[in-house]
């Protein structure tokens, strides 16, 4: 009895302390802070501000940073400090001090800087160019497509109240900034408005030096994304300050238009966990004087949480650097051949993933980009035609060649229509179909005039026998074969956290007509069995679809987050477990023809052989050559290691790199990373 009154008196306690500290904040908000400011000249002025926290650091599955913070200066402008009847003076003289410095404001309006004025958007449909449509809209003036940049400009000078006596450029920097603060809305309602991200301690001094003539012009301390590699870019993406309809979106989270937020990539992807919660602080000036009183935090800010990738940064690194690297030396040779097969090598994609797991081991695009210069660089890269933004493992899709011969072979043995020891005579040319005018040739026909003779599925796989498979297309038919390709993911979003992932396309009658093409013929799909027609998959399709095969038929989500935990790494919040799609029930022996022949291709004679003699670790490969028009054909390298006991599959793409064979050394490289092997590799 007594330890129930006891708990009872201690309940009553804490609840009298709770109504205790309600009161004192009703009475905190209501009499003493009231609208935020109270302008009356015997009380004191009191203000809050967000104490924004720091976000949450971004580490490899070992724990080494990738992404962390770095405290900076900021410049913002504070609408209680604010002076309407200077405020076009005070904004040239702080754009002139940043100037002399070389730092530059944030600045969306499109136009340029220098006579002829033109307009620098790119669409009236995203971004600047959206907001300048729609500012142009609110005001009733004529569209972007009407006003000329010449009128715009002026149009803009006669709103804002711009001396014409300046010059152009400070003309143009003053209608910037009065632009980018409308666009902002700049107001007592919002959070001063930051106009500059990051400022050395130079700068800092000199706009101290400047405060009485700069009413309003504030630098705080605050947090920025520091890089702490070079790599993943595109995985990793970027952060920058929140615009006018994300706010719409996210302001009843508790976001402001000061806010940064996650673009793209893993920081848009774990924005929740990433993403602290602000805390609160007070200044309080004297009413009379306006001279600083005090200043105390009201809440603490609580930072976000650090999340743990599955890439392995080290093997990432190698990845990048060796399909760079691979790329290069196709199109030097390619330059130096007769036939110049290879010297129109554009971009490729590399993905290695966790055979058991779905793990992402590694995502490497190229060409790549820098988002600790992305500012700087935005210009050259945004123009450049090979698209550096462009993730091309999950945003670009490839025929595969004849990567998909393993699909053919998989769903021809599961149905029974072939059984692994039995042969089919390889003729050379195909005559199914000859009475309609078509017979195609396997390639080694139509290269050396010869056969690959009687062979089974797993030396069809081997020698990569266009006849062989051919026929296997003609007795399956478009309907089994898409059957076992959509159970093994082809053709459809693995399900990555990465926004902006492409679905592709299983070739067939029913997809072909859903998009108006062409009938479908029966020459269409011996084309598909052997990794041609309409089909487009992503090279993280083709990765997973191979680690599927090689674990026996289960498909595993594909996933780049591994594990949550609190700022300090002590505690973990979350860790993600694999995630199965489907299992494909399939024989082993089916499972076992299909490795023997991709072993085959890397050994011996097979397609890939000469670049892994000597390899120290047996591998499992497939080339695909994809051949286009006006181009050297696309080359696709699948394969997986160990082959006994197979941990990690890895798809190499490579666009115009004439075959998929030359893309073999960016495998290898993984390898030598992952296992630990030290090589010296030449690629």
């Amino acid at each position: 009895m007594r330890v129930r009154t006891s708990r009872i008196a201690m309940l009553l306690g804490t609840l009298l302390v709770i109504c205790a500290m309600l009161a004192y904040r009703m009475v905190q908000l209501q009499l003493i802070q009231g609208p935020n400011v109270t302008d009356s000249p015997y009380s004191n002025v009191i203000r809050e501000y967000d104490e924004i926290a720091s976000r949450g650091e971004i580490m490899d599955r070992n724990g080494t940073v990738m992404v962390g913070n770095a405290l900076v200066f900021s410049v913002q402008l504070d609408y209680y400090q604010w002076d309407k009847s200077v405020q076009n003076d005070v904004l040239l003289q702080m754009y002139k001090t940043l100037r002399e410095a070389d730092v530059a404001c944030l600045d969306v309006l499109p136009l340029n800087w220098e006579m002829p004025l033109t307009y620098t958007y790119s669409s009236l449909e995203s971004g600047d160019g959206r907001k300048l449509a729609r500012f142009l809209k609110n005001l009733e003036w004529p569209t972007a497509e009407e006003l000329t940049p010449a009128r715009l400009f002026g149009l803009l000078c006669d709103r804002y109240g711009v001396d014409p006596d300046l010059s152009l450029e400070e003309r143009r920097a003053v209608i910037g900034l009065r632009y980018y603060l409308e666009d902002k809305q700049f107001s007592g309602y919002n959070t001063p408005i930051t106009v500059v991200e990051a400022l050395d301690i130079h700068t800092v001094a000199r706009l101290s030096e400047q405060s009485n003539d700069l009413p309003g012009v504030t630098v705080q301390v605050s947090d920025s994304r520091e890089y702490h590699t070079a790599a993943a870019a595109q995985v990793l993406g970027r952060v920058a300050v929140i615009g006018p309809e994300e706010y719409e979106e996210k302001k009843d989270e508790g976001y402001t238009l000061n806010d940064t937020i996650g673009k793209n990539g893993m920081e848009q992807a774990l924005e929740s966990y990433l993403r602290g919660t602000d805390g609160v602080r007070a200044v309080e000036a004297d009413g009379r004087t306006g001279q600083l009183v005090s200043e105390y935090l009201v809440e603490e800010p609580q930072p976000g949480k650090n999340c743990w990738l599955t890439i392995d940064l080290r093997l990432q690194e190698r990845a990048e650097a060796a399909l760079a690297a691979t790329l290069a030396n196709i199109k030097a040779k390619g330059e130096a051949s007769a036939d110049g097969d290879g010297a129109d090598v554009e971009g490729g994609a590399a993905v290695a993933i966790d055979v058991n797991t779905g793990e992402i081991l590694a995502m490497a695009s190229w060409p790549t980009y820098s988002l600790e210069t992305f500012q700087k660089d935005y210009s050259a890269n945004a123009t450049n035609p090979l698209s550096p933004f462009l993730n091309r493992t999950i945003q670009s899709v490839y025929s595969p060649g004849s990567t998909f011969k393993m699909c053919t072979a998989l769903a021809a043995l599961e149905e029974d229509i072939i059984d692994p020891d039995d042969k089919i005579r390889d003729e050379g040319i195909y005559t199914r179909y000859a009475d309609v005018g078509y017979s195609p040739r396997c390639w080694i026909y139509r290269q050396h005039g010869g056969t690959h003779g009687n062979i089974n599925v797993s030396q069809a796989l081997k020698y990569s026998c266009n006849y062989f498979f051919y026929e296997m297309g003609y007795l399956l038919q478009p309907e089994l074969l898409n059957k076992y390709a959509t159970e093994l993911g082809l053709g459809q979003k693995t399900g990555v956290e990465l926004s902006g992932e492409k679905a592709g396309n299983l070739a067939g009658p029913e997809s072909r007509a859903a998009k108006g093409g062409e009938k479908w013929y029966g020459a269409d799909t011996l084309m598909a069995a052997i990794g041609q027609s309409d089909h487009q998959f992503t090279p993280l399709q083709l990765a997973n679809y191979v680690a599927t095969l090689v674990n026996g038929g289960t498909r595993y989500q594909p996933h780049l987050l591994k594990t949550v935990m609190d700022y300090t790494n002590t505690e973990v919040y979350e860790e993600v477990q694999p995630t199965v799609l489907n299992t494909i029930e399939i024989s082993k022996e089916s499972v076992d023809a299909i490795k023997e022949g991709m072993k085959g291709v890397v050994t011996e004679d097979g397609t890939a052989s000469s670049y892994f003699a000597g390899f120290p670790i047996q591998v499992g490969g497939k080339t695909g050559s994809a051949q286009m028009v006006n181009h050297s054909a696309t080359g696709v390298f699948v394969s997986f290691a160990p082959y006994d006991d197979p941990q990690i599959a890895v798809c190499v793409v490579g666009e115009y790199a004439s075959s998929g064979g030359s893309l073999a050394p960016v495998a290898i490289a993984i390898y030598d990373e992952y296992f630990g092997l030290g090589l010296e590799l030449d690629y």
